[in-house]
């Protein structure tokens, strides 16, 4: 990594990098860098790069979070659940009755009898389908609690990272306003600084410590976070390299049948239409007929049965009525989720568009800029134009910009994912960034 050498004056040499240099010693052509050895250091923002080495990887914690996380297992023993319960709803729905009858009297009378219950309407049919679009109901949602999972993995560690980024800022803040105090002490003792400019660096450094401080407690709860969704406690995090690019996201609308939200209500809305059917056939009465076999004293018997039930009392039509309010419910659910999700696709999409904008433009021109800035505060304080004060404020002002830079960055990584998530395309992109 290039670095470039800021002389503040005479006796102090700053450097500023993204990482927590530690503080050395640095040589200046005039020799004074043993009276005074702070050393600062400061690097573009376009040459940040993450060290990852010895951190997990985005993909493989992804994926090693979602397999093993509870609501995958319970999604997944609610898919079995349905398969078993299809199951059932696929087999014949009566069995036979077998009826043995012993009578001692004067005459002694023994029958055996055989009775089966008949469906005649097509029941086990309409179940059988019915059970078979309940699965396909599990099995979509099965699909969106994975989607929504990688989702939230991705978004938390969005906001991991911005408050990484915001504690490494805040340490090297810190370390800038600490070293310059101290060199601001040594010179006043030596009379080229006045007491109000000492208390100037002593205020910077209180509010440096305040907001790492800050820094700190926000990626405490971003850990916090991680903890819940993962059940992980790691010390190293996966970080975000760089930035999402646009010329990874999919070409084109997907089609909004296949986005998990929508096909999830549309195989909920279809469950319900079966239920419609069910309740048809199921109010329908199904005959049983039977034979006995038997011997009365020396007498052989022989007798058939035949039962209908008589829907008098109840005709059960109150079950049709419900199934069909349900249907009529899901199938608003379904118009409802499809309006929402399509207007979420775009919305993101627009998103993540303004956002990669931003980004481009700041590297384009703020954080050279920024570049600019510290330079010439550096050339003004050689130059004797620029007092301490008025000095270390601008310099706290460049970091106040690096603080937008970094916001900038984890907006454009969250409107990314939610873009990701919207169109249902994080199983893509996770196997393009391996």
């Amino acid at each position: 990594m290039n670095t470039r050498k800021f002389v503040l004056s005479g006796t102090f040499v700053a450097m500023l990098t993204l990482s927590t240099a530690p503080i050395a010693c640095a040589q200046t052509d005039n020799g004074d860098a043993e009276a005074y050895p702070e050393l600062i250091t400061l690097t573009p923002v376009q040459t940040r790069e993450f060290v990852t080495s010895s951190r997990p990887n985005v993909v493989e914690f992804v994926r090693d979070t979602v397999s093993g996380h509870p609501a995958m297992q319970a999604a997944q023993a609610a898919v079995e659940a349905e398969k078993a319960r299809a199951r059932g709803m696929g087999r014949k729905l009566y069995n036979p009755n077998l009826e043995v009858d012993l009578e001692t009297a004067e005459v002694e009378t023994a029958t055996i009898g055989l009775s089966q219950t008949i469906d005649r309407h097509g029941k086990r049919q309409v179940l059988q389908e019915a059970g078979r679009d309940n699965v396909f109901a599990a099995q979509a949602a099965l699909e969106l609690v994975e989607k929504t999972l990688q989702a939230e993995l991705l978004q938390a560690l969005a906001a991991y990272q911005v408050n990484h980024d915001m504690v490494t800022l805040a340490q090297r803040k810190t370390a800038f306003s600490r070293d310059f105090l101290r060199l601001a002490e040594r010179r006043k003792a030596a009379g080229d600084l006045s007491a109000s400019e000492v208390l100037t660096a002593q205020l910077s450094l209180a509010g440096s410590l305040a907001d790492l401080a800050r820094a700190r407690s926000e990626q405490s709860r971003s850990v916090q976070a991680l903890n819940t969704l993962s059940g992980a406690s790691l010390t190293d995090w996966p970080l975000l390299s760089g930035t999402p690019s646009g010329s990874r996201a999919l070409n084109g609308m997907p089609n909004p049948q296949n986005l998990p939200e929508i096909r999830l209500a549309s195989a909920r809305s279809k469950a319900f239409r079966s239920r419609i059917a069910v309740a048809k056939k199921m109010r329908k009465t199904d005959p049983t007929v039977g034979g006995r076999l038997g011997l009365e004293g020396s007498n052989v018997l022989f007798g058939i049965s035949l039962a209908i039930p008589l829907q008098i009392n109840n005709k059960y039509m109150d079950s049709i009525d419900v199934a069909k309010a349900e249907s009529l419910e899901a199938q608003a659910g379904l118009a409802r989720i499809r309006r929402q999700t399509i207007a979420r696709l775009r919305g993101s999409e627009r998103r993540f568009a303004q956002a990669e904008q931003a980004w481009a433009d700041w590297q384009g021109s703020g954080a050279l800029q920024l570049d600019i800035q510290r330079s010439l505060l550096k050339r003004l304080w050689e130059a004797g134009e620029l007092n301490a004060v008025n000095y270390l404020i601008q310099f706290d002002q460049t970091f106040d910009a690096e603080t937008a830079s970094a916001q900038l960055k984890a907006a454009l990584w969250r409107s990314w994912f939610e873009h990701l998530d919207a169109s249902n395309s994080i199983p893509k992109w996770l196997e393009t960034v391996q």
